[in-house]
Parts: C-alpha cells; sequence; structure tokens
C-alpha cells in the first residue's frame, strides 16, 4: 500500500486507502501452507462467513487471520467484516436518531457544543468554505482569503481537516510556513497557493483549519511531534453510560495522521481500568506482528501508562452523556500535557481497531452481552 503522506506536494492533502483489494493466489498459498488450510476449505469458510450477520469479504477474512488454528468455530464466529459491524452500530444508533447524527457529524457545530459544556476540545483557526462572505473574519472563502490566513494569522502548526469524512482523508499537519511553502508534518512542503487551490476545490462543503496539538511528554518521547489519538468506545443500555474498549492509534513515523489503514501505523489495546497499554500490533494478514517497543524511537509500548488515563474516560463519558439516547460512540481523544482533548466523535465506530490487536472477534463473549444489552435498550425505546 502506497503511504500517500509522502507523496509530492500536489497530493498534500491525505488520500484515501483505496480500493478493497481481493485476496492474491499467494494468500490462499500461504494460508495452506502454514496453517494446513486446503484452498477449498479456505472458500468453503469464506462463504459460510459472508453472509449472515457477520458479512466478512474474503479480504477481510485474510486480513483477520481468520484460518489460524488458534481461531476455533465459535470465535471464528465472532468475527465481523464491514458490513456486520455497519448493522451492529446501526441497531445500536437507529436512523430514528438521524437529526442528531447529523449534528454529531458536522465537525464544526460539534466541537463548539462540546466547548459550550466545558468538554476540552479542538480550537477551529479557520473554516473554508467556497463564496461564503458574511464572515470574512472566521470563513475563508477564497484562494486569497487562505493564502492570507495561512501567510499572516494562522497560529502554527495546524491540522486540516474536511467537514465530512472519515479514515482521515483530506487531513493535513502544517508545522509552518516558509518562502510562500507550507511544511508540511511528514517533511514535505507544497506552495501555498496550490494547497489553497486543493482544499477549495476538494471539499465544497468546507475545510477546518484547527490548532494542532501537541502530543503528552510521555507519550511524544515513543511516537514523536504527531499525536496519536486514543479511541474510547462508550455504551449506553440505559442504565448509564460505560467504556466498553479502548484503542491506542499509534501513526507511523512518515504519517500525519493515526488511521490504520496507513503502512506502518500500529494499533494497541489498552485495559480500560487502569490505562496500561497491553499490546501493540502492526500490518494485517499473515505479516501482521506484535511490537514491544517503538520501531524508530525503540521505546516501550507495551506495559506504558497512558497519561490522564482517569480524565480520559471521564471526558469520553461526560460527552456522550450529552446524547444519553445514542448506543454507542466511538470518540477520538488526545492526551496533550493539560490533559485529554475530544478531536472527533464517531457514531458508527470502525471496530476493525479492535478486531487487529485483539485477535478476537466484535461478538466475543466478553463484548457480545454489551452490544445486546444495548440493542434491547434500543428496540424498548422504538
Amino acid at each position: 500500500m502506497t503511504n500517500t503522506a509522502t507523496e509530492a506536494p500536489t497530493k498534500a492533502l491525505l488520500e484515501g486507502p483505496g480500493g478493497v483489494e481481493k485476496p492474491t493466489d499467494s494468500n490462499v498459498a500461504e494460508v495452506a501452507k502454514n496453517y494446513g488450510v486446503s484452498p477449498l476449505r479456505q472458500m468453503k469458510e469464506i462463504f459460510s462467513m459472508r453472509f449472515g450477520s457477520q458479512k466478512l469479504g474474503a479480504n477481510e477474512c485474510y486480513d483477520l487471520m481468520i484460518f489460524d488454528p488458534a481461531h476455533d468455530k465459535k470465535a471464528k464466529r465472532a468475527f465481523l467484516g464491514q458490513g456486520g459491524m455497519n448493522a451492529l452500530n446501526l441497531e445500536m444508533n437507529p436512523d430514528r436518531l438521524m437529526d442528531k447524527k447529523n449534528f454529531i457529524g458536522n465537525k464544526l457545530m460539534y466541537t463548539d457544543h462540546l466547548r459550550k459544556s466545558c468538554i476540552p476540545t479542538t480550537q477551529t483557526q479557520a473554516f473554508v468554505l467556497a463564496g461564503y462572505s458574511k464572515d470574512p473574519n472566521f470563513v475563508l472563502s477564497d484562494v486569497g482569503a487562505i493564502a492570507a490566513f495561512l501567510r499572516d494569522k494562522a497560529q502554527y502548526p495546524l491540522f486540516g481537516k474536511p467537514m465530512g469524512g472519515s479514515l482521515s482523508v483530506g487531513s493535513v499537519r502544517i508545522d509552518g510556513m516558509s518562502e510562500g511553502q507550507l511544511m508540511l508534518g511528514n517533511g514535505s512542503r507544497v506552495p501555498l497557493e496550490e494547497f489553497a487551490k486543493d482544499v477549495l476545490e476538494q471539499y465544497k462543503d468546507g475545510y477546518l483549519l484547527q490548532t494542532g496539538l501537541q502530543p503528552h511528554p510521555d507519550m511524544q518521547r515513543i511516537i514523536g511531534d504527531v499525536v496519536g489519538s486514543i479511541r474510547v468506545v462508550t455504551v449506553n443500555d440505559g442504565s448509564g453510560v460505560k467504556p466498553a474498549y479502548a484503542v491506542w492509534k499509534i501513526p507511523s513515523p512518515a504519517a500525519m495522521s493515526d488511521n490504520f489503514w496507513q503502512d506502518g501505523s500500529m494499533l494497541s489495546l489498552v485495559d480500560i481500568c487502569d490505562g496500561t497499554v497491553l499490546n501493540c500490533h502492526r500490518g494485517k494478514g499473515p505479516s501482521a506482528e506484535f511490537l514491544e517497543k517503538h520501531p524508530q524511537s525503540k521505546q516501550p509500548i507495551v506495559g506504558f501508562q497512558v497519561p490522564h488515563w482517569t480524565n480520559v474516560i471521564d471526558s469520553a463519558i461526560a460527552a456522550h452523556e450529552l446524547f444519553p439516547e445514542f448506543g454507542i460512540f466511538g470518540f477520538d481523544i488526545a492526551i496533550t500535557d493539560n490533559g485529554p482533548v475530544i478531536m472527533e466523535c464517531n457514531d458508527k465506530p470502525n471496530h476493525m481497531i479492535y478486531q487487529y490487536p485483539a485477535r478476537r472477534g466484535m461478538q466475543n463473549q466478553d463484548l457480545k452481552p454489551i452490544w445486546k444489552s444495548v440493542i434491547a435498550r434500543q428496540k424498548k425505546a422504538a
């Protein structure tokens, strides 16, 4: 997979992970050789998990190493593909909540709501929206306005991201400006006007330029200057908001964001009780590996205690309690020296980031009762 974060200046805005890759003959042969599962049996198992509640695609079966002998039949049935996860999320956050889903998906309005509720969140310095002229001090409506802001008013570092979307597509970290060029977080540069044109052309629904967050010094020693957020998934079954699981999204050294699809990025399960990092997973399929230390800094990851952990959980719970009718949320939380900062809220969190490092399916014996309880509450409310 190409690491789009390090491409030429014309690719300053992070592109998506591309289309879903189909399993290759080498995938089939490797599983047959290493796990003793014949190609015919592989195909039968893939077919059996493609339908029903699992909705696992063939590529997902190989990426998640479903054929590992460590997984018995029951364990294999606990894994969900993207389709299965979408269906599970929809049961916990049904479409009758659509108006509020749209509000939460509006990153500008949602973070403003958090701030007014005294929950630490990101600060938007400017908002790009073509043709809007009512608030020129905040809304940048053309190339000239964007360039003037970045040249004269911006407080660096900045983090840019689209109003909508996911997977960090369109995101960029800007560390400063020199000689008419923006200096990006991955070490590359892009001409100022070129960046402004790309933002206006590609993101007509709006683009946020936010104050870049600095990671807590203890985390910075491990992963560098880039922010690796903690994904905290919370649930509400009617008995109050509680955390379900937490994952530390650790960016690769060359990445500008922490999404796992970027080459070299890592995922670590975090103990929701005390914030201890339990493992560190990198890669997919048979080439996936568990690491003890960061590959660049050589600092230990496993056993690391995430700072401000009590406040991390409290912030996620407080944010969920603003919308208690929702059954599940996934919060991306940055840990700074001053404590946790909520960056985004997802009403349909991607649970793949749990299944990879856990090497367990979402419907395992620990989590399935939680989802079941939340769904029962939503059905009763309907």
